[in-house]
């Protein structure tokens, strides 16, 4: 692996720390000012860094437990400066904020999907592509 590809294989640990962190300023820079930020839980793409900074403390306040944990390894297109990673995703909904409107359930979650992230050089995504089944989520927490 050349050292662009080892930098570019270390995100997903940098991105799923900024999340277990719960700490904006951290969670921020990991993302780019320009991110173009698609989540099958939001119901328009995310656009910039406030939108995101909005994102990550919904998300938190929702499920102040949350945790996400790579699974195997990132897959990497150092030509187009892209990775993918499998992912779990777990904690407890016992906060308001996300789902929007929704009381806290209670309950918790265990959920696996897929990102695919841009990544500029100077280590920030510019783009986030997220995959995962909102409908299992929902369903864990009691709400269909």
């Amino acid at each position: 692996m050349t050292t662009a590809t080892t930098d570019l294989a270390g995100y997903p640990a940098r991105y799923f720390a900024a999340w277990g962190q719960r700490d904006l300023a951290a969670a921020l820079c990991v993302i780019a000012d320009n991110v173009d930020w698609q989540d099958p839980s939001l119901p328009e793409p995310i656009t910039g860094r406030e939108a995101a900074a909005a994102f990550f403390t919904a998300a938190w306040s929702g499920f102040p437990d949350l945790q996400m944990q790579p699974i195997g390894e990132a897959l990497v297109d150092e030509a187009n400066r892209r990775i993918c990673q499998e992912w779990r995703m777990v904690g407890t909904h016992t906060g308001e904020g996300f789902p929007p409107g929704v009381p806290p359930s209670g309950r918790p979650f265990d959920v696996t999907g897929t990102d695919i992230w841009q990544v500029d050089e100077t280590g920030r995504a510019v783009c986030v592509h997220a995959y995962w089944n909102v409908a299992t989520l929902l369903t864990q927490l009691g709400l269909t």
